[in-house]
């Protein structure tokens, strides 16, 4: 997961510096003033519930079911099997042209 993670960062690394400089000008503006974020925070998250940043939003997205861990790996498991299903119809297909 932390290899697909960095590998997702690297890949989109030009829009995230643009969402970090576009997040560290609004936090200046606001009241309290948010914590300004760097790259290298960014890289060090691994799942959404370590971006402390979101605590600060109206809805603290962080509550929401969909962001609990065990949700998250429920969610993961239940596509991968779906997958696999997919991925074993392919295969019985491939098989009648061997």
């Amino acid at each position: 997961l932390c290899q697909q993670i960095s590998k997702g960062l690297q890949r989109r690394s030009e829009a995230i510096q643009k969402a970090i400089t576009w997040y560290n000008f609004q936090a200046r503006r606001l009241d309290p003033l948010r914590p300004p974020i760097s790259w290298k925070d960014i890289a060090q998250y691994s799942f959404l519930g370590e971006f402390n940043l979101l605590q600060h939003v109206q809805d603290d997205i962080r509550e929401c079911m969909w962001a609990k861990p065990a949700v998250h790996e429920a969610t993961t498991k239940f596509f991968k099997l779906c997958h696999t299903k997919e991925e074993i119809m392919r295969l019985n297909v491939e098989m009648c042209h061997l």
